[in-house]
């Protein structure tokens, strides 16, 4: 199998994998705090990464990656998430998932000038119908009401708009550090950055998983393995 076809069928398990993601959060968000959805997530997924690592024997990341990945993990793996949670809390999935599109423009806009990987003409048009079609998610929630519209679908939209921004910073952050890491030490350590970002949390997940549903907990325990596990890495 050629490289191209290896990145191609990473990047599909990838897009599948997030792609549920957003409804598994919406599930999991009528019970767990933004922030302590966020936390339980990444340490399901940092033991799980941490246990592959192990197995890898892969060591520590080299010193010239260390950089990338701490952005990356602050930005990606911890903000990112705590603001999707907590703008899905005020929008459907759906809609969280049409707005966080924006973060592929974003990320080509910050490629194109930080990484210097440009600009085709492609590229361009590809941009405009994704910007656009989360202008028109955004115009239409901003009259949304009713049940499943959420307390506040402005804010909810304008949140979503915040996790594509620290979803497109930190990939732009983890790109040049796996120049000098594999795909594993890039994700796990990230992983592990985003977890440290959200232990102010702790408190409040150890308080909701007293209360908390086997489909809630399941909920986490799935956001843990599958799309933070497994999707990152197949993404990195």
């Amino acid at each position: 199998m050629s490289d191209n076809s290896r990145a191609a069928g990473a990047a599909a398990v990838t897009v599948v994998l997030w792609a549920s993601a957003f409804v598994s959060i919406r599930s999991a968000g009528g019970h767990f705090s933004p922030g302590a959805l966020a936390l339980g997530r990444l340490l399901v997924a940092s033991l799980a990464l941490g246990v592959l690592w192990l197995i890898s024997g892969d060591g520590w990341p080299p010193r010239a990656a260390w950089s990338g990945i701490a952005g990356s993990g602050v930005l990606w793996f911890g903000l990112y998430m705590i603001t999707l949670n907590w703008g899905e809390r005020e929008v459907d999935a759906g809609t969280a998932a049409m707005v966080v599109t924006i973060g592929p423009i974003l990320i080509a806009l910050l490629g194109g000038w930080l990484l210097r990987e440009g600009f085709p003409r492609r590229l361009g048009a590809g941009m405009a119908v994704s910007l656009a079609g989360a202008v028109v998610v955004g115009i239409s929630e901003s009259g949304a009401t009713g049940p499943g519209a959420g307390h506040s679908p402005i804010l909810g939209v304008a949140l979503c708009v915040v996790a594509a921004v620290c979803y497109a910073a930190g990939v732009v952050f983890q790109k040049p550090a796996l120049g000098h890491a594999s795909a594993i030490q890039v994700t796990t350590f990230g992983c592990f950055a985003g977890t440290v970002t959200c232990l102010p949390f702790a408190g409040q997940l150890v308080s909701q998983l007293g209360s908390a549903s086997a489909g809630d907990v399941g909920n986490v325990v799935y956001l843990g393995l599958f799309p933070t596990m497994l999707g990152f890495t197949t993404w990195a």
